[in-house]
């Protein structure tokens, strides 16, 4: 009996002892969830870092007001004239007719000066026109052709949405501003909840003319999300015209992630653009980028071939955290961003463990 005693009580001893190191880390983690999680966008131009930061401030933000939905009316005719433009520009360059010839004449007399550009409010006069462009069964060929010149992405969903911009009242939704390509410059930072955690997620431009300031955000990261785009293997960067995204991508991506100054940061990869991807897939062959690849044309070998690319570049990190997603679907967003957090909040644990 004396023994059971002193067995239980050496087993007391043991669970007190256990819950007081348990109180400790939890203390600590307190401390440190009292402070904001740090989590750096970083990725090339069109990876659709942007497009992320709008979904978090949709999901776990206040989302955009009706302040905020009336200023991106601007950018929305910004994206839609330079995108008109383009297909205009290159029907030309690809040589490629008009189902009807009257609308060249009409559209190079009426879209190519700057007060069409920067107009504040939405021309209905222009939108009609560009309705009538877009239908034209010339310009629809030139767009099946876009990855060819450089176009915003969003630049079908708009298009096919332009009879709503066309009412006078008209405020662009929160699903058309997830669509409107607004270009980032500097560093933009972006704060929200998760399971009662404080967020700080910031968004760096992607441009090569922007990557000189990423080095100034790098201090105290708890996590880099890495985007990159997979649909970005038969399209070229905006700066010189020649390097393929997908190329620019996977350099960009190796530089951070074999980075000393990150290597105690968490890295995820969002592999991004899958819709775009899924529609790709079948008219656009993945060897335009990759000639060794000998796999079949479907979504998921091609993602999964893309996939092995980027992991091949790690060569000094034990663990990659890898999720596919579509930047424009709310729904998808939140659900990787709900796993990647986990993952975040499982690793900052585990170091004030260790």
């Amino acid at each position: 009996m004396g023994a059971g005693a002193c067995v239980l009580e050496q087993d007391e001893r043991s669970a007190v002892a256990a819950s007081k190191s348990i109180d400790t880390v939890l203390r600590t983690w307190g401390k440190r969830e009292r402070k904001a999680i740090k989590l750096l966008l970083l990725g090339a131009g069109e990876s659709g870092k942007s497009t992320i930061v709008k979904q978090m401030k949709i999901i776990h933000s206040t989302g955009f007001s009706d302040e905020d939905c009336l200023h991106f009316r601007a950018a929305l005719n910004v994206n839609l004239v330079e995108s008109m433009r383009a297909l205009v520009d290159n029907m030309d360059i690809l040589g490629i007719d008009y189902g009807n010839p009257a609308l060249e004449q009409q559209a190079q007399a009426e879209l190519f000066h700057d007060g069409v550009l920067y107009a504040d409010n939405l021309n209905v006069r222009i939108l009609k026109l560009m309705e009538m462009l877009w239908m034209d069964k010339g310009i629809q060929r030139c767009f099946e052709r876009s990855h060819t010149f450089q176009i915003s992405d969003g630049a079908g969903y708009l298009f096919n949405h332009l009879r709503q911009y066309m009412a006078e009242d008209f405020v662009p939704t929160p699903k058309d501003i997830l669509h409107i390509r607004v270009r980032t410059h500097g560093v933009i930072m972006t704060e929200f909840k998760f399971k009662s955690n404080d967020f700080q997620l910031f968004d760096v431009g992607g441009q090569r003319s922007e990557r000189r300031k990423w080095i100034h955000c790098f201090d105290n990261v708890t996590a880099i999300i890495f985007c990159a785009s997979l649909s970005g293997y038969d399209t070229t960067c905006a700066e010189d015209g020649t390097t393929i995204r997908l190329h620019e991508s996977l350099n960009l991506f190796e530089s951070i992630c074999n980075s000393c100054y990150l290597q105690t940061t968490s890295m995820l990869l969002f592999l991004n653009k899958t819709d775009l991807l899924r529609k790709k897939v079948f008219t656009s062959l993945l060897t335009t980028c990759f000639p060794e690849y000998t796999g079949r044309q479907t979504f998921e070998e091609v993602a999964r071939f893309i996939e092995i690319k980027f992991i091949e570049r790690n060569t000094s990190r034990e663990q990659i955290y890898v999720h596919r997603t579509c930047a424009t679907d709310t729904s998808i967003v939140e659900k990787v961003f709900r796993v990647a957090a986990d993952t975040i909040l499982q690793e900052n644990l585990q170091n004030i463990m260790a």
